[in-house]
């Protein structure tokens, strides 16, 4: 600064210079005006800039996450990416498909979309409605469940109740199988398809629509499992190993016992001997929630009851879970050709090679069934 006002002044007189004053002044306004007008056209360059990258956005998206209002949409039961962008766009939930398939492709979670009803907002961000998507809280519960050993016929109760829909639309809706994509080899009875899992009902369920969800479950996990083939690699019918897995279902009260009497029941098979399974024949008497049957029960004429006939039941029981429908194609090895639970409470089996040692585990059986009160109305 003291070297600027030195080469102000007259270095002999001390006095300020006019001319060089006013040099330095216009210099100075020059730079001034010029920093004015770049700053302003920058300016004038960032908003043309800002507006021109909203309008690009805006064509393809939505940019406010609020949206707009309330919306509910149906994601169905195995929709791939593309179809859940048509949906969200036919809800107005996003502004082009091509946005949210853009969001789904950068984001590997999109595979953890489960089907159903979900609370979204219309006109919203691709990306937001993804993330709302994978957020459980705006998934609308509206459920069924179908448990492990249920019969059809118990099965149809419950669709009736949770869905309203009468029971004879459900049977009615089944004398039409190719509706549903059910493989040729699936005998004409209505068990043992009807996969038992946990489902979320349609916005507006019928009778087709809900029996789809069991039913789809059942042919992926019939895919899964390669049923078909390696049914057909253990020299038996696909149905036939649908039955077995039925029964084992029904019988097995532990998981690690599933592929011991997978083998029992294969082993009796092939000697000729009738199966004498009581879940057999407690679904010929229509008995629920008892493990043994009677005399009576046992002397009934039915296709089902495998203590009078040889050979398996017509039809499955049940509809099997993936892990009867397993152990059912993966017989454990071994020659054992009884077995009996022991312990109802903690469902230990004994299985034997001989009917001299599986008395003597039917001897524990009622041993356990006497040593209390408790224990012996389990075994009526």
């Amino acid at each position: 600064m003291a070297k600027l006002f030195r080469e102000l002044r007259d270095p002999e007189t001390g006095r300020l210079l006019p001319k060089e004053v006013w040099y330095r002044v216009r210099g100075a306004v020059a730079v001034v005006l010029s920093l004015a007008v770049l700053l302003g056209g920058g300016w004038l360059v960032y908003g043309k800039v800002n507006e021109a990258w909203i309008a690009f956005r805006t064509v393809e998206d939505y940019i406010d996450p609020e949206g707009a209002a309330d919306v509910v949409v149906e994601v169905p039961q195995g929709a791939s990416t593309n179809t859940i962008a048509d949906i969200l766009l036919a809800a107005d939930v996003i502004k082009t498909a091509k946005a949210f398939q853009s969001a789904a492709a950068s984001d590997p979670n999109v595979r953890r979309i489960q089907y159903g009803l979900y609370k979204l907002r219309t006109q919203i961000p691709a990306k937001t409605a993804l993330q709302m998507l994978l957020d459980p809280a705006n998934q609308i519960k509206n459920q069924f469940q179908i448990r492990e050993g249920q019969r059809f016929s118990q099965v149809l109760t419950g669709l009736a109740e949770n869905t309203k829909v009468a029971e004879k639309a459900f049977r009615d809706a089944l004398k039409n199988r190719n509706q549903f994509g059910l493989p040729s080899w699936i005998g004409a009875s209505n068990e043992g398809f009807i996969f038992p899992d946990t489902y979320n009902l349609p916005l507006k369920p019928n009778a087709v629509s809900v029996l789809k969800l069991p039913i789809n479950q059942f042919l992926k996990t019939a895919d899964d499992l390669a049923f078909e083939d390696r049914a057909k690699s253990l020299g038996y019918k696909p149905y036939d190993v649908l039955i077995v897995a039925s029964i084992i279902e029904r019988e097995v009260f532990r998981s690690e016992d599933r592929a011991k009497v997978s083998r029992v029941f294969y082993n009796r098979l092939k000697e000729g001997m009738p199966l004498q399974s009581d879940a057999t024949v407690a679904y010929a008497n229509k008995v629920t929630g008892r493990v043994f049957t009677t005399a009576k029960e046992r002397d009934i004429k039915s296709p089902y009851n495998t203590y009078k006939y040889k050979g398996l039941p017509p039809g499955p029981i049940t509809a099997p879970a993936k892990a009867a429908m397993d152990a059912a194609l993966n017989p454990e090895d071994g020659d054992w050709l009884f077995f009996v639970p022991i312990n109802l409470d903690t469902g230990e089996t004994v299985f034997s090679t001989t009917f001299a040692e599986h008395q003597k585990a039917v001897n524990q059986l009622q041993a356990w069934c006497l040593a209390s009160a408790a224990n012996k109305k389990k075994c009526q």
